[in-house]
């Protein structure tokens, strides 16, 4: 409220400068300045009430605030793990040297594990059709830089691996 004070005032040093000036230099508009200069004061006055009322009244928030406040809240922060797990799965898709080098390792002590629990190894016989792919003797890709695996072809990999 205080600065609104301090602008007000200079507001209408201003105004009154402004109005002594026209009236000293063109008398023919003395009327029409005047007019002009106690609506500027008038104005400046109701400003002054409405901010001051404003600043008064206690503050409540809208449902409409509340719910853009809560939209501009920063999301939760991902899990580290997670973050590289996606990463890995990008690369593994795009090429075949990451998915031999980051994404088959991960694969591979899924199966592993999910084995394990029922008591069973790794092999042609558990893993089926996913055997060439997650075998640990599987060599390097010829051409690094060639297709990783497809998408759905993933997506089925993972959920085979959900089901051991």
């Amino acid at each position: 409220m205080r600065r609104h004070l301090i602008d007000v005032g200079v507001l209408l040093v201003a105004g009154t400068a402004a109005l002594a000036l026209v009236v000293g230099t063109e008398p023919g508009v003395r009327s029409v300045a005047l007019h002009v200069y106690v609506f500027a004061v008038g104005g400046l006055v109701l400003g002054v009430l409405v901010a001051g009322a404003r600043e008064a009244l206690p503050r409540r928030r809208s449902l409409f605030e509340q719910a853009l406040a809560r939209l501009s809240d920063p999301p939760a922060a991902r899990p580290a793990q997670l973050e590289r797990v996606e990463r890995e799965v990008t690369l593994g898709v795009a090429t075949a040297y990451d998915l031999h080098l980051k994404l088959l390792p991960q694969l591979r002590e899924i199966a592993r594990s999910r084995l394990e629990r029922s008591g069973r190894e790794p092999g042609p016989e558990t893993l089926g059709r996913w055997w060439e792919l997650l075998r640990p003797d599987r060599l390097e890709p010829e051409d690094r830089f060639g297709p990783g695996i497809p998408p759905g072809e993933l997506r089925a990999l993972v959920a085979d691996l959900e089901r051991l």
